[in-house]
Order: C-alpha cells, then structure tokens, then sequence
C-alpha cells in the first residue's frame, strides 16, 4: 500500500470506475478535491474534468445528460446541506431516470447539531427518498472504499443516484493516510431469466390477436433496441415507446402511433388483449388511460418493484425480473421454436396490416404539420417538422416538451439509438442543463435541446449558457414558447374545467437578451416562414462553436 490523502483516494477510485466529470458548485469542502484534480492534469495524470456550475440543479442535470449519451458513471460536488437542498428537483429526475450518479458534500458541522424535535441532526434524511443509498463516512473510515462502494451500488441495476457525506477534515487534513490500491469495480450482476416464465409469456404472446408491446428505457443499451425490433417483427406487433429513450425506432413499421384525433386517449391500451411491458415505469404524472380489465399482462424489467405498486396498480399475469438485453432474444428463440407455418403465415398478414396503418398515421401527422405552414401564430406542428428536416445523422435531440410532448414524439423522426434523449421525472427545467450534459460527453455531435418558455427560466439558463460557453460545449436551445405553463393550464381544463388559473406568463422576458447575455446566439421568430433559416442560422452559430438560444413565439395557452 502506499500513501494517499483523501482527495487522492478519491480521484484514483474515480479513475477506476472511469469516471471522466466532476460536476461542481464550490464550497470550502470541495476545494480539495479540485485543487487535487488540477494537481493531476498539470502533472500529465489521469483524472477527471471539473466541470463548474453556476447553479447546483445545473450541476446535477448535466451530469444526468451526460450519463444518457456516455453510459458512464457520473460524479457531483456540492457544498453541504445547502448544495443538497439547492440541487431540489434535479434529483428526483435522476431518480426516475435511474441514473448512477455519487454526489458528495461535506457533512455540516457541528456533528452534535439537533433539530427542531430533539433529534441528532440527519443530514442524509434530505435526499434518503430519492437515493439508493446514503453514507456519511466516519472520521478514521477509509473514504476510498465508502466511495468505490457508492459508485458500485450507484452502477448496479436498476441504476440510481447515491449520497455520500464526509467530515470536512477528511477533505481537508494533509496527514498522510494508508489506502489500499484494490478499489475495482463491484458491479451486481443481473437477475438470471426464469425461462419457464419466459416460456409461458412466449405461449401468450403466440396466442394474443392484438398485443401491445409497451417499454419505456430499453433504448439505454443500443442492443436491446435491435432485439426489440427483431421480437417485434417476429411477433407482427406494435411497440408504444416512452420519449426518453429512442427504445424502437419510430420509423419503424411496427412503431405504435396514436391518430391526431384521440386526444388524452388510448386506444392501443385499451383495445389489446395481450400487454408487454419491458423496461418501463409509468410516468410521474398520474395515468389517464389504463388497460382493458381482459387484457393478460406480463411484466419483463430490471426493476419489477416500481416503488411497490405495479403498473397500473393491477398484478401482472405474468411478472419477470431480469435484464432485457439478455431476455428478449431468449424469447425470440423460444417463439421461433413454437411457430407453425399456419400461425406465421398469419403474423405475416397481419404485419402488413400494421404496417400499413403506421404509414397511414405518419402521414396524417406529416399533413397536418406541412398545412401549418402559413398559420400565424406559429404552431408546435410547424416547428417541430422545422427541427425534423433540419436535423442529421449526427444530431442528438435534448427533449423537456410538455404540452407539445405528443406532437413533437410524432414528428420527429428517429431511426437509431441515442439520438434522443429526455427526462421521466416530473421537475422542468431539465433541458437545458441536460444538452450541456451530452454535449461535454458528446463533443462531435450537434445538440439541439427543445423545451418550453418556464423549462427554459427552471433551468438556470444562465449558469447553463455560462458553462456551454467557457467549456466549449455548445448547443441549441429552441423554446416552444407558448407564454404560459401550458401542461398546468391543461391538467386544470382536463380535471377541473377551469381555463385560466394564473398560469399565463405576460410580457415574458426576452430570452434571446439573455442568451447574448452570455455570449450565446440569441434569436426570436414569430413568423413561419422565418422558422427555417432561424434554425439554420443558430445551427451554424452552434457549429462555429457558440450556444444559440432560438425563441419561438407560439399561440398562448
């Protein structure tokens, strides 16, 4: 063994694990773990890049966006109890997005501190909800092993945020401590497939006239999408994705789309016989839509716990606990070996079918979004059909819409994995810490991050701007600016018949002043027929190395 201060150990056990950003906000506490960091890089060393975040929510969401195009474990630095609590909604994102994210601070001293009630003060009770595990690490303790271990649990499936909190002179004290060398990852393996589950969900589907396949984050692991796309032909059947993840290609023929008619509803829920679920979790908002009481479930995740309550709140017929990457093609095989001519001569007609309604439905979106053309004011369809042909096989789409959500996952083309990225946690203002998050994992690639006008204020557009600019990390910004926050106003319509409860947003700011605020692109359209070279001049000033921030002015909600 050799002689290590902590910060050492620290950045060392992070070189292990690959980590490649520390994203901070300072306080006392981390200095020197940066300065520690400094050291390295100016001696030639390994370590990670300090990222610095004017905002502690920036700090935690670009180091969620940088996890969903890196796959690598990510690491934030805030200060104390005071960086916990300004981190907020940030983590509760990450929470639902499963993200493997260690996020450390000192613990607040005095260590005698109680609260209100009597009680010895609980920092880790801030965050013990949202986390997978918290650790305040002891004076003496080796705080190299408390961290290899955080950042093992934080990559075990299903993946989660973990807190860690360390005396402040641990960070700070220069006696030379032993540490060992040893701190390998330990990742869990994956639950191993039941496969006479597996052969009875495969018995179901052969047998189902009208399944749905419904998955939320299988598109995390880009080989579990060709699975998926190879199950879905096998078994002529749709496939509902979420918007997190590009986990089925939309321009697929099998790639469930709603008509443009249905509204809240959902028809391909409540119409199928056969449900099968993999890799989802319902989204924060509560469901408006559920399953036909006949339908047959089965349930094949990662995570089959879902806080304790099963999807929907009905039990699945039947329930699989393992990694789908790994599951699905040991169903193809088991369902190939169960065909009969008669059977797959069916599924091929009726692969047709489906087939031919995906066109069909595609293009009633694509008409619809092409006869917006001239509206005024400016539509989502427009825009969104805008930003589709603008688009490339080199551009990542940063998605927070709300009111717009179903417009934009219908027009917006995606043919491959990682070329989408959005947030299943409920607190907006995601989107633009996010694109600065891909965008530092993913130099090469054009991010463009769309949202609405309050997503764009929630996230902190200055300390995001601020850091796209220093870091060199530029992105396009483009709000779906509707002057009001359009998804309160519509669930306040929907539940309660009330059309406008003080959620208008008058005489908003000048967004495209605060971009150049911050050295960013700034530019405002309310005409159609400028949307396209607007698009096309801030996608340049992203090209030329420059954030760009694109205000859209939409109708008001």
């Amino acid at each position: 063994m050799e002689n290590y201060t902590t910060a050492k150990t620290m950045i060392e056990v992070m070189n292990r694990h690959d980590v490649e950003f520390v994203f901070f906000n300072p306080g006392i506490d981390n200095v020197p773990v940066l300065e520690t960091i400094a050291a390295y890089q100016a001696q030639g060393q390994k370590a990670p890049r300090g990222i610095l975040c004017l905002d502690e929510f920036v700090a935690m969401t670009a180091a969620h966006g940088s996890w969903m195009a890196s796959g690598k474990p990510q690491v934030v630095s805030v200060h104390s109890e005071l960086g916990v609590l300004q981190v907020g909604g940030a983590l509760h994102n990450a929470q639902w997005g499963k993200v493997p994210i260690v996020f450390f601070t000192e613990v607040q001293e005095p260590l005698e501190r109680t609260n209100w009630q009597g009680e010895s003060f609980d920092q880790g009770a801030m965050v013990r909800s949202f986390v997978k595990w918290d650790h305040q690490v002891k004076m003496g303790e080796d705080a190299g092993e408390a961290l290899n271990q955080a950042l093992s649990i934080a990559l075990t499936e299903p993946c989660g945020p973990v807190y860690l909190s360390l005396p402040r002179q641990m960070f700070w004290s220069k006696d030379k401590i032993k540490a060992k060398l040893s701190y390998n990852p330990a990742i869990g393996a994956p639950p191993k497939t039941d496969l006479a589950l597996l052969e009875k969900a495969a018995d179901i589907l052969l047998q189902a006239e009208n399944p749905l396949i419904i998955t939320g984050y299988a598109g995390r692991h880009a080989t579990t999408v060709m699975a998926l796309i190879e199950l879905a032909e096998t078994l002529a059947t749709r496939v509902l994705s979420t918007d997190t993840w590009v986990n089925f290609p939309n321009t697929h023929p099998m790639a469930a789309y709603l008509s443009s008619t249905v509204g809240f509803s959902n028809p391909l829920l409540t119409e199928a016989d056969v449900i099968f679920t993999i890799d989802y979790d319902m989204h924060y908002a509560a469901p408006r839509v559920t399953p036909n009481s006949k339908a047959k479930i089965i349930h094949l995740d990662i995570d089959v716990k879902k806080k304790g309550v099963p999807l929907w709140g009905i039990p699945p017929d039947i329930q699989i606990n393992a990694d789908s990457g790994q599951a699905i093609p040991a169903l193809i095989t088991l369902i190939k070996q169960k065909l009969t001519k008669e059977r797959r001569e069916e599924l091929q007609k009726r692969f047709k079918t489906l087939s031919a309604e995906h066109d069909k439905l595609d293009g009633e979106w694509q008409s619809i979004a092409q006869s917006h053309a001239k509206n005024k004011p400016i539509t989502s369809h427009w825009l969104t059909r805008c930003i589709d042909e603008i688009k490339d096989d080199n551009t990542i789409i940063v998605n927070q819409t709300i009111s717009p959500a179903t417009i934009v996952f219908h027009e917006l083309h995606l043919d491959k994995p990682g070329k989408l990225f959005s947030c299943g946690g409920g607190c907006i203002g995601w989107a633009p810490g996010a694109a600065l998050g891909v965008k530092l994992a993913s130099p090469d690639k054009t991010v463009i991050s769309l949202m609405g006008d309050g997503a764009f204020i929630y996230g902190c557009p200055e300390a995001s701007l601020w850091s796209a600019d220093f870091y060199k990390a530029p992105f396009l910004a483009v709000i779906y600016d509707n002057q009001g926050y359009g998804a309160i106003k519509g669930l306040f319509h929907e539940k309660y018949n009330v059309i406008n409860m003080g959620a208008d947003i008058p005489a908003p700011p000048d967004y495209d002043l605060i971009a150049r605020a911050n050295k960013a692109y700034g530019l405002t359209v309310d005409n159609p027929a400028d949307v396209p070279q607007a698009l096309k001049d801030c996608l340049a000033a992203v090209r030329n190395g420059q954030a760009a921030v694109l205000d859209v002015k939409l109708a008001p909600v």
